[in-house]
């Protein structure tokens, strides 16, 4: 016959339980959420890096634009100075700087032409993986709507766990409840309260002595493993 005070305990453990599987369940929640509003802050830089590298292409294609036309601004003075000057030196000179200022609006348009291309293909990828971005930072989103609904019902049920945990402590006899409380502190996992069974502590799953395994069949007093000093019952 087990002792009504560890058939008592059992009640108390299971409860106590119950109680730290939501407490451990809320303790991983600001954890969750954290790293998923850590996922959303990398995935929103990272479409604003992108963003800021098509910026930058684009700034720097207005420049070649601006350039461009501030070469054929001179360009056409040099056109212009050319039907004025008259000795033959001036007019070479002058046609010098033509033929670079043409060579070198060239050379511009056709770097500004390949960035254009360059920019179109850039902004299309952008607008690609902006649209797979955004999906993501939607379901970190809801993820983290699923937790703070999650938090506020494990906190309801927290206060009923430990409600429940207090009015079964006041069935059972305060020299268990103290063992109980001791193991409950030291112990690394449950169970506190752990079964005989083919002479084999269920808590630590090792062989107790005869002597433990012969005192749990008294139900008179607490009994403990001699190996992991979790309390026993058979």
């Amino acid at each position: 016959m087990v002792d009504p005070q560890i058939e008592n305990l059992l009640i108390v453990q299971h409860r106590d339980i119950e109680l730290l599987k939501i407490q451990n369940d809320l303790a991983r929640l600001p954890v969750e959420q954290s790293a998923a509003e850590t996922a959303i802050e990398k995935e929103t830089a990272s479409i604003e890096a992108a963003r800021q590298t098509l910026l930058a292409k684009e700034l720097a294609r207005k420049e070649m634009d601006t350039d461009v036309k501030a070469m054929e601004a001179a360009l056409l003075r040099f056109r212009t100075q050319q039907y004025e000057v008259k000795k033959n030196e001036e007019y070479k000179a002058l046609s010098h700087e033509i033929e670079r200022t043409e060579a070198a609006i060239s050379e511009l348009e056709e770097r500004e032409i390949e960035l254009m291309l360059d920019i179109d293909q850039v902004k299309a990828q952008f607008e690609t993986e902006k649209k797979e971005i955004q999906s993501r930072i939607e379901a970190h989103q809801r993820g983290i709507k699923v937790l703070i609904e999650r938090e506020t019902h494990l906190t309801a049920s927290l206060k009923d766990a430990e409600a429940k945990v207090a009015e079964s402590r006041k069935d059972v006899d305060a020299s268990y409840l103290e063992q109980y409380d001791r193991i409950r502190k030291t112990a690394k996992r449950p169970p506190y309260v752990a079964k005989i069974e083919g002479q084999k502590c269920s808590g630590c799953h090792l062989k107790v002595s005869n002597e433990v395994a012969r005192a749990v069949l008294n139900a008179d007093e607490p009994h403990f493993c001699d190996q992991c000093a979790r309390m026993v019952y058979a």
